[in-house]
């Protein structure tokens, strides 16, 4: 009776849990979707760039997934879909992991409420309701490592075999998991040395260039050179949109974005506050779940208790996958993005050596739980930052006028709604010199432009990028309409000769 208690008990927290993890990912897409992500869903609808270097078959999942449901002429709105598609992803993310807890032989408890901090981390949650390319490939690298943990249990080359295969697939959705595969590489090595652990390992890794000329020959059109191929595959580096920045800048970018892949931390906050006080009591409440936290993690010596096992070849080789994603992040200007898989590595890592205490896990799932949903996906969700929408709509209903614009997310979002990738008419204000303005306004007689009294807010492209702005002074100024948002009135001004 006892037992039968005791799984019944079990299946109401796995239920509670999965129905929570869904609810959270599922009804709360952002309504504020980065440019890449206007841009992905753009090359979706309008089979436009669909394989991108970077992230090979990233939107293509999602083009292949989306054909059926065209063919039944369902109206689908690919930008929302995408999210769920990437909700759906990290849901399964977390089912893999609880496996791999499960084969490590964690308490079901804390298996739960490791599952639930993943869930809860901020860069997880973040991406796992938006259109952007890093939560899938995931699914595949954690796939890679839960064969590297079963092949030393059981040795066997079909789970070399299989691990290095998930690995490659993670390559082809993001390289950025190259660093992935090739640690569980040394991490088989490091186990046993010999020829058929390298065939084997290295076999499926045939793909990764098969895959990519394909692509360059039959969807890009395109000779199989050396040439092209090395172009393609690092088109980011040729292209320079690869940002580096070791000074000062790159190392606040580093440290505050260590902290977002967990906890949200932006301006925002601060104005959220200030829009509605409610907005205070989470501040307040998880100030108290903090400091409770911290209290307990010094008035209990037993919170932290070591394990004493084999697996430390498990730690040491993705630690060495962590490092390696870090700095790489660290080189890429502080790249938040590329940390997003770190939070996964190093709670394995940690339920390898430790066991913790399972009131600290849950008081730290409720901590990430309510801050981040509170100052991070909720208002994602119920605020319209810019709400650009109304920019956007004028664009479209007179495109034979020439406007000079702020955000670049704005022309992407453009392109999504009209499938004009590159618009003559609209121009970046940070790539508009003053000589070209004056150009523009002797050529097309009137502009609009949004760049006056723009609400501003301080974040990473704020920082970055120097404060562009343009004279306007000797030009008429009218302003045509304002429309509203959270962070304030935004105007769409027309620029002519005096």
């Amino acid at each position: 009776m006892k037992y039968i208690y005791f799984k019944y008990h079990q299946l109401i927290n796995r239920t509670f849990v999965i129905l929570l993890i869904l609810v959270s990912y599922l009804f709360f897409p952002t309504h504020n979707s980065s440019l890449d992500s206007f841009a992905y869903a753009g090359y979706v609808k309008y089979n436009y760039s669909l394989f991108t270097p970077h992230h090979l078959l990233s939107n293509a999942i999602i083009f292949v997934l989306i054909k059926p449901l065209y063919n039944l002429n369902f109206t689908i709105d690919i930008l929302l879909f995408s999210k769920f598609v990437n909700s759906t992803f990290q849901f399964l993310n977390l089912f893999i992991f609880y496996k791999i807890l499960s084969f490590l032989k964690v308490k079901e408890t804390s298996k739960l409420l490791y599952i639930l901090i993943l869930a809860f981390s901020f860069s997880l949650w973040r991406y796992g309701t938006e259109n952007e390319t890093y939560i899938i490939p995931i699914t595949f690298s954690l796939l890679s490592s839960f064969y590297y943990i079963k092949h030393l249990y059981k040795f066997s080359y079909f789970y070399i075999f299989i691990s290095s295969l998930f690995g490659i697939i993670a390559c082809l959705f993001h390289q950025i998991h190259v660093f992935w595969w090739l640690g569980l590489f040394v991490g088989f090595l490091l186990f046993k040395r010999n020829i058929k652990v390298v065939f084997y390992y290295l076999l499926p890794s045939i793909l990764l260039p098969i895959t990519y000329c394909l692509v360059i020959y039959f969807y890009n059109a395109q000779e199989i050179t050396f040439t092209n191929f090395q172009y393609f595959v690092l088109n980011d580096f040729y292209k320079g949109t690869v940002v580096t920045n070791f000074g000062w800048k790159g190392v606040f970018f580093q440290i505050i974005n260590t902290f977002r892949t967990y906890f949200q931390i932006h301006p925002n906050i601060y104005l959220l506050i200030k829009h509605n006080l409610i907005y205070a009591f989470p501040l307040v409440f998880c100030l108290f779940i903090g400091l409770n936290i911290l209290y307990q993690i010094r008035k209990k010596r037993k919170i932290l208790l070591k394990k004493e096992n084999y697996l430390k070849i498990i730690i040491q080789i993705h630690i060495g996958i962590f490092v390696c994603n870090y700095l790489f992040a660290y080189y890429n200007n502080g790249n938040v993005e590329f940390m997003v898989m770190l939070p996964y590595i190093l709670i394995l890592c940690v339920i390898i050596k430790y066991n913790i205490d399972q009131l600290i896990l849950l008081r730290l799932a409720v901590l990430l739980f309510i801050w981040n949903f509170s100052y991070g996906i909720f208002p994602n969700y119920n605020y319209n930052y810019f709400n650009d929408d109304v920019l956007v709509d004028f664009m479209i209903n007179n495109k034979d006028k020439t406007y000079i614009i702020e955000r670049r997310t704005t022309i992407n979002h453009y392109f999504y709604k009209t499938g004009i990738y590159d618009p003559k008419n609209i121009f970046l204000l940070e790539n508009v010199s003053e000589t070209e303005l004056q150009n523009l306004v002797d050529k097309n007689k009137t502009l609009y432009t949004d760049v006056i009294n723009k609400p501003e807010i301080l974040n990473k492209a704020k920082i970055s990028s120097e404060n562009k702005s343009l004279d306007l002074n000797t030009y008429t100024n009218t302003n045509l309409f304002y429309y509203d948002s959270f962070y304030g009135k935004n105007y769409l001004h027309k620029i002519s000769k005096k």
